[in-house]
């Protein structure tokens, strides 16, 4: 990187790394080293937790692995714009009511679309936006892009691309004046970047000081505004920038790199490498059988027979695994069958518990002591220090009354008026002490602030597994004590609010029991060493699944997962279900016409056009095939891929293409063979007894 005091680059060129369909690049990486060298970015929490999982299953030390999200990135490189973080989508979605009920905002294009009505179509704009924001990422010469590619539509497609092209400009421009924060984690990421750009990398290196290699991976979409930060990454620092890409989508993402780049703020031009790419259409490397019966329920059944078949025959319940493109088609008749077989599955999905405010406390708290204590070096940011008022956090022996909870806008006015730098316990008491409150709700405020950081330094202290309950859960009864009946108060009549805030508070006490016990096991294993910052890693990979998956490995859970969360696992045996065409794969979708979809898709327009443009993984079914590359390719022993022929509605259910790819000569197990299958005195049919195999020694 340039000196500093030589100003800013007048020619930033982004050069990139490409690996296609292998994340053994991220793995082959992972060494011992006192700091972590590698940032890997993981948009979806299962994916962090596979790489862990893989390097664990390998014996590889993670030491020089750092795994964070976008949105990490875009609070670490600290600009005052994102230090408190992006609007979630549900907060996103209450605003953009607000705007679509002001007759202020320009609107009219828009009606033309989705009717007169707009805020009642606010999930439909909200979904158009998201898709304009991963295709163009709000910069200009892709703007004008967008303008090509509709200029080369049918006139009807034109109009209607056109009228949503100038309807979201102003939606955009009113969200952003309006919120108190980024919009999203795009708005966010640009943010970043730009401080990136001015700084000439200063603001990279100053949140990153040890990294010496960035890498996305993960994705089936390289939404703009992540591909500009990645490039100003590349173009004003000494850190190497990789993308690993999947097999479906990666060939189209590298094609376009440059030109999407190129079409940018960050940059002036691109180099993209593509230093390995896959060499062989997916063709599983292990026997392989089809399983078709007549219903989804008897796919289902059937689909637990393997398993049951696999236990039986000496598997260990790690060993199997069943995996679907959507979990939540099959989640009931699994369970059902499960229970047929005296089996039971652990579902593995994403919670809305990490969106609820009782779970939010637990993790800006720990997030509080990791920075305070000397393992965080008692740097305390801003973001550290404010963020427990964002989420209603109160004194462990407080009640409610007068200041409690306390109010966001005398929160928000103590922080402004405080510095915005780092600093440990002493230099916010300065700070704190300097301060003189313009009314008496400041003043209450800033005896808050004084309360919180005397909590975090009392327990900053690297935590005992016995303390992790002591510590968190007076967080959780002051928030049911003092919080829960303020939102109640507020409530409709049907007290939705409150029913939901119950419960998320039940289950994050679960969780804080449950974390207690996994940090003891990690602790006592040596996985981590005693910090706050190991206790946020256990929340973390508690909260990513729902209760009562397979958390030991004695516990009998069979892991049922989406397709798209197999990425870089491996296991003996998968039973991959719903091969029926128009489920896996799905037919493309999106906001934007179909028409315009498709030519962006294509490239239509040149560098110029569609080729400067993302592509929404939705919109094609190299999604899919991302999808179908990571159930296949998880399996070591035996795969076995079932469907239905006939759909609830009686409607034939037709088998997916994707199986004259996975199996093509695969043998069939249906109708006598699956009456065998099925059967109480259960025969393993000769077209399956290949796959299962010996079971019992295929874990190794």
């Amino acid at each position: 990187m340039t000196d500093a005091d030589s100003g800013p680059r007048d020619d930033r060129t982004a050069s990139l790394t490409v690996h296609v369909g292998t994340a053994a690049t991220l793995l082959d990486r992972a060494t011992r080293r006192a700091a972590a060298t590698d940032l890997v970015l993981t948009p979806e929490r299962l994916h962090k937790r596979n790489l862990k999982r893989a390097l664990a299953e390998r014996s590889r030390p993670r030491s020089s692995l750092r795994l964070a999200s976008p949105g990490d990135v875009a609070r670490d490189v600290r600009t005052h714009a994102v230090d408190r973080g992006a609007l979630d989508r549900a907060d996103r979605l209450r605003l953009l009511e607000r705007v679509l009920d002001d007759g202020s905002v320009a609107g009219d294009p828009l009606r033309t679309v989705v009717g007169p009505d707009l805020a009642a179509h606010a999930d439909a704009i909200e979904a158009a936006r998201e898709e304009l924001t991963t295709v163009a990422g709000g910069a200009g010469e892709r703007r004008d892009a967008l303008d090509t590619v509709a200029g080369t539509l049918p006139d009807a497609a034109a109009r209607e691309t056109r009228a949503l092209l100038d309807g979201l400009d102003g939606i955009e421009t009113a969200l952003a004046e309006r919120a108190d924060r980024p919009v999203s984690t795009a708005a966010a990421l640009r943010a970043a970047r730009d401080a990136i750009v001015r700084s000439d990398g200063a603001a990279w290196t100053d949140a990153y000081p040890g990294i010496e290699r960035l890498s996305l991976a993960g994705v089936s979409t390289v939404e703009s505004p992540l591909l500009d930060l990645l490039g100003a990454v590349a173009a004003c620092t000494d850190t190497d920038v990789h993308c690993v890409l999947r097999a479906g989508t990666g060939p189209r993402i590298a094609e376009r790199l440059a030109s999407r780049l190129a079409a940018g703020p960050a940059v002036d031009g691109a180099d993209v490498t593509v230093a390995d790419a896959p060499t062989r259409e997916l063709d599983p490397a292990v026997p392989v059988a089809e399983v078709v019966a007549p219903t989804r329920r008897a796919e289902a059944r059937a689909a637990m027979a393997v398993v049951d078949a696999l236990l039986e025959r000496g598997a260990a319940v790690a060993d199997v695994a069943v995996v679907a493109r959507d979990v939540d088609r099959y989640e009931r008749a699994l369970t059902r069958a499960g229970r047929e077989y005296g089996r039971h599955l652990s579902v593995w999905t994403q919670l809305a518990v990490t969106e609820t405010r009782p779970y939010r406390v637990l993790s800006a708290c720990v997030a509080l002591l990791d920075a305070t204590s000397d393992e965080g070096e008692g740097e305390i940011t801003p973001a550290d220090l404010f963020a427990p008022f964002d989420v209603e956090w109160v004194p462990p022996r407080a009640d409610r009354g007068r200041v409690w909870p306390l109010d966001h806008g005398d929160v928000a006015a103590v922080r402004r008026a405080l510095a915005d730098d780092s600093g440990d316990v002493e230099t916010w008491r300065r700070r704190l002490d300097a301060l003189d409150p313009a009314t008496d709700g400041e003043a209450a405020a800033r005896a808050g602030v004084r309360r919180l950081l005397a909590w975090a330094e009392t327990h900053a202290g690297a935590p005992r597994p016995e303390t992790v309950e002591p510590t968190l859960g007076p967080v959780l009864d002051a928030y049911e004590r003092v919080v829960l009946p303020a939102v109640r108060d507020a409530d409709t009549p049907d007290l939705g609010a409150t029913s939901r805030g119950a419960r998320a508070l039940s289950r994050s006490r679960d969780l804080l029991g449950e974390a207690r016990a996994k940090y003891g096991d990690w602790c006592g294993r040596g996985y981590v060493e005693a910090s706050w910052a190991a206790v946020a890693d256990v929340l973390d990979a508690l909260v990513t699944t729902r209760p009562g998956r397979r958390e030991h490995d004695n516990a009998e859970r069979i892991d049922v997962l989406d397709a798209t969360d197999a990425w870089v696992r491996t296991v003996p045996y998968v039973v991959a279900v719903g091969f029926v065409d128009g489920e896996w794969p799905e037919r493309p979708s999106g906001a934007f016409p179909p028409a315009f979809r498709d030519a962006v898709v294509a490239g239509d327009g040149g560098p110029g056009g569609g080729a400067a443009l993302g592509v929404r993984g939705a919109w094609t079914e190299a999604r899919e095939r991302d999808h179908l590359a990571d159930a296949v390719g998880a399996a070591s022993a035996g795969l076995v891929c079932t469907r239905f022929t006939t759909g609830a509605d009686g409607v034939t259910a037709y088998r997916s293409p994707f199986l004259a790819e996975v199996a093509p000569d695969a043998p069939v197990v249906d109708g006598d063979d699956l009456s065998s299958l099925l059967a109480a005195d259960r025969r393993v049919p000769d077209a399956l007894a290949g796959v299962l195999g010996a079971a019992g020694e295929a874990g190794g």
